[in-house]
């Protein structure tokens, strides 16, 4: 049975995670306290502490929340995208990660993002974004393998270098001040996949695991 959570737990943590992101525009982590985070998020400390153990369980479950609704929004079945239907799959759904839909949502919540991803010297959601990214990679490839190109390159050193690449695409999307929009950006990352998988059709690389909407290109191509 699904437990909903009371409005007012939602209302709250809500609060309380909107003042940690103020509160890490002006100071390092470390130096963040409880009383800090409650007096901007208006709440007293006794009700912090009926939500969390300590400041670091609070910044954990934050960041962990946060992780969570960022790849729901972005991860789903692109089975449909792949060069072709494979019958290894048996019909099992492959997970892709949605470009545009990546760039839209940290669009629309583009000063957490930068604070979480550039202004942070500890680096501690960057780890995270890290870890989750190369874990659905890792998953894709298992999924994928019989048809994954033989490159000649060690699968992590790929994933390695994948990750790093989208990760530091999108942060330098947010120093930049996001000139481009994320229409924009979803083009041109996907001109780039074009180009780094041309190759035989029937084999799949770690580039197609991030999907672009044709549909969406086609009408921003008229738009350009």
């Amino acid at each position: 049975m699904v437990k909903h959570l009371d409005p007012r737990v939602i209302k709250t943590r809500s609060s309380l995670k909107t003042a940690l992101i103020s509160v890490m525009q002006q100071y390092k982590i470390e130096n963040i306290s409880v009383q800090k985070i409650t007096e901007t998020a208006h709440i007293t400390r006794g009700t912090f502490y009926l939500h969390y153990k300590d400041k670091r369980d609070f910044i954990s479950r934050a960041m962990t929340e946060i992780l969570d609704d960022f790849f729901d929004a972005v991860i789903d079945d692109g089975t449909d995208s792949l060069p072709e239907h494979y019958a290894f799959l048996n019909g099992h759904a492959v997970n892709v990660f949605y470009l545009n839909n990546a760039f839209n949502y940290i669009e629309k919540d583009a000063q957490m993002f930068n604070v979480l991803l550039n202004t942070q010297e500890n680096g501690l959601f960057e780890h995270e974004l890290y870890a989750r990214m190369t874990g659905y990679l890792n998953r894709f490839y298992d999924q994928m393998k019989p048809a994954f190109a033989d490159i000649g390159v060690p699968i992590n050193i790929q994933i390695a270098f994948t990750v790093s690449a989208y990760v530091g695409l999108i942060k330098n999307w947010l120093i930049e001040g996001m000139i481009y929009t994320p229409h924009y950006m979803t083009g041109s990352v996907h001109k780039m996949i074009s180009l780094v998988s041309a190759g035989s059709p029937k084999t799949v690389t770690f580039t197609n695991f991030f999907y672009s909407d044709p549909q969406l290109l086609a009408r921003q191509t008229n738009n350009w």
